[in-house]
């Protein structure tokens, strides 16, 4: 079976790029530190825009993906980023090299 990934774009309301980093920090950090299941969790930020944030992770599976939404750490970043997100865009994937 083929890893699952997602390619996740966040806009952020204005300046909150500074507030936002340090929950999507800990929410990376810890979910590939300590899930099984998460293979690599990239975390990016537009050239000139530090109100645009860009993930890239990759599970062993889809159901690796739904395990990372029940941890305490997504929670903590989903309920704390809520009021911070204008728009958020999630693309799934089938990862076929790495």
């Amino acid at each position: 079976m083929n890893p699952h990934a997602i390619i996740v774009t966040i806009k952020l309301k204005p300046g909150m790029g500074d507030a936002f980093r340090p929950f999507i920090m800990e929410n990376g950090e810890t979910a590939v530190r300590d899930e099984p299941g998460c293979q690599q969790f990239h975390i990016m930020t537009a050239e000139g825009d530090p109100d645009t944030y860009f993930f890239y992770e990759v599970y062993d599976s889809a159901d690796a993906l739904d395990t990372h939404r029940e941890q305490p750490h997504f929670k903590k970043f989903r309920d704390g980023t809520k009021d911070m997100i204008a728009e958020r865009s999630v693309q799934s994937c089938t990862v076929l090299k790495t």
